[in-house]
């Protein structure tokens, strides 16, 4: 393969693009940077015809080595980052076209304030936009990092804080336009294109079918970050969590929800553990005996134990952006932080008289609790959330100084209401034993936390993944989920292995054949050494 305007050979200066925020460290030998689906789509030609392996990139946020490249060519979709148009269907519902390099918090921004690039948008789109107003509507995942790039987003089906309400990445696609391991490109819109039974004929772009059929067994039904299978499914579900290893997506068509008018945060610290299970139980509606049942859906439940809050109480002494973090109580063990929204703030007083009656039922105290009610209020609460996955990334990287080998150790498995607290006590024994250095903190409204692992050693780190693997079978024996928001990628593809069992990720690797015959894209993505064979690049 030789340089041109779109593909140049990897070199110093793009080191920056051979790993993601896992701190998972790749290699590569080509970059290129495309700007529209033209210009994907002839690199992905290029790549088949040489059988050059390539790994797609979007914001490099992700957390479990996916965007970390593995051989042949970095496929950085960065400049592919334009809002595209606009339309509005019968019941007023509005989606927005956008290609897969956006980040989120250009997505936001556009919204908040009504300020869109409208260069190339048809007259339809115009006519849509002049009737929004700023701030009117809003893309509801809230995945932890506001600068991950939306075609991320769907490929690992991206979830974060506010999935409790409003459900993860994959509730809010409408259509995707894909590009496959030989340059062709699918367009798929929900609702068209769907398997018949386990049997797929997808029509693409250039008149042609690719024909394939789905694996005999359906994945976890629970919320996950990997593969969908599903009988009768919509096929844009089937490259939603696919993590770029059946086809790259060019452009994606979002739905639109009207934005709540007002937002209310509370953050609640009790004296143990099991108090705080206790309200969360409480206001996701399952009470225990005793306690009130609160009235009102939460769109955000988050845990912190103590280990995460005195880790950020140390950082705030040698950090000077985390001065302006709240003091903590006394006598702290954790933390709840719930959040609220309503488009009639005067009701809001009742409902947060009823969390108090459920706080003081299970252990907390409203006098020693964070309340924000307005935006400057709520923008403090969440920069506190934000600063404990900032500080472990603060103290994995001086970890890396000293063992290059360190990456972020961090899980999201996810099970149901009933395994939830079974599998915080094992998590919690499990580490108590360990003699690691560890925090638990995430979304607990969905029952899937977030424990890491802060090695500080290669015998720490591999302590900690032998760990990861053993919860990996208490999941899977739970029905779970061993990754419910960052995907597999290279760090988790043997968790994977566990959850799916050998055969049934035999049977996804078939499926996956049928779509990239040469195994070119995803190099090392989810697909873990022994169950790749013959041609499968992986």
């Amino acid at each position: 393969m030789h340089n041109s305007d779109l593909i140049r050979k990897m070199s110093t200066e793009y080191a920056d693009y051979l790993f993601d925020e896992s701190r998972t460290m790749g290699s590569a030998d080509f970059i290129a940077f495309p700007a529209n689906e033209a210009e994907l789509a002839e690199v992905i030609r290029r790549c088949a015809e040489d059988g050059i392996p390539l790994t797609a990139q979007g914001a490099l946020t992700g957390l479990a080595g996916g965007a970390s490249p593995e051989r042949g060519l970095v496929l950085n979709l960065q400049r592919m980052n334009r809002i595209l148009g606009m339309r509005k269907d019968a019941d007023g519902t509005v989606y927005v076209r956008v290609q897969p390099g956006l980040r989120l918090a250009q997505l936001r921004r556009a919204l908040a304030v009504k300020d869109f690039d409208v260069r190339g948008w048809d007259g339809q789109s115009v006519e849509v936009l002049k009737e929004i107003s700023p701030g009117q509507l809003f893309f509801p995942p809230d995945p932890t990092e506001p600068t991950a790039s939306l075609g991320g987003m769907a490929s690992c089906n991206a979830c974060g804080a506010r999935s409790v309400q409003y459900g993860c990445t994959r509730a809010h696609i409408h259509a995707l336009r894909v590009v496959l391991a030989d340059g062709r490109i699918a367009s798929l819109e929900r609702g068209v294109q769907r398997a018949e039974g386990r049997k797929i004929r997808l029509p693409l772009t250039d008149g042609s079918i690719l024909e394939a059929e789905l694996p005999p067994f359906e994945t976890p039904d629970i919320k996950d970050a990997g593969f969908f299978i599903r009988q009768d499914m919509d096929l844009v579900d089937l490259f939603i969590g696919s993590q770029g290893t059946m086809g790259i997506i060019s452009e994606l068509e979002l739905k639109l929800m009207l934005a709540p008018k007002h937002l209310w945060g509370v953050t609640a610290f009790f004296p143990d553990d099991e108090c705080a299970l206790s309200y969360v139980r409480a206001v996701k509606g399952r009470p225990d005996p005793g306690v009130p049942r609160f009235p009102r859906p939460a769109a955000s439940i988050e845990f912190f134990d103590k280990n995460a809050l005195d880790m950020v109480q140390r950082q705030k002494a040698v950090t000077p952006a985390f001065r302006q973090l709240q003091e903590l109580p006394e006598d702290y063990c954790s933390a709840v932080y719930v959040e609220l929204n309503d488009d009639d703030p005067a009701g809001m007083p009742e409902v947060l008289e009823a969390l108090s009656a459920v706080l003081r039922a299970t252990g907390g105290d409203p006098d020693r609790t964070w309340v924000a009610r307005d935006a400057l209020e709520l923008e403090q609460l969440l920069f506190f959330r934000h600063s404990v996955p900032e500080t472990i990334d603060l103290i994995v990287e001086e970890n890396r100084k000293n063992e290059p080998c360190i990456t972020i150790l961090s899980t999201d498995m996810a099970v149901d209401d009933g395994h939830f607290d079974e599998l915080f006590h094992i998590y919690k024994r499990d580490l108590e034993a360990s003699g690691l250095h560890w925090i638990i903190f995430g979304h607990i409204g969905e029952n899937h936390v977030h424990p890491n692992i802060l090695a500080r050693n290669r015998q720490e780190y591999e302590q900690g993944h032998r760990i990861f693997e053993k919860w990996a079978e208490d999941v899977h024996r739970m029905g779970g989920s061993i990754s419910a928001e960052h995907g597999a990628g290279k760090i988790k593809r043997r968790l994977a292995l566990t959850m799916y069992g050998p055969e049934r990720m035999r049977q996804l690797r078939t499926l996956k054949r049928t779509f990239d015959p040469q195994g070119i894209l995803g190099p090392g993505n989810i697909f873990p050494p022994e169950i790749t064979e013959g041609g499968e690049q992986a």
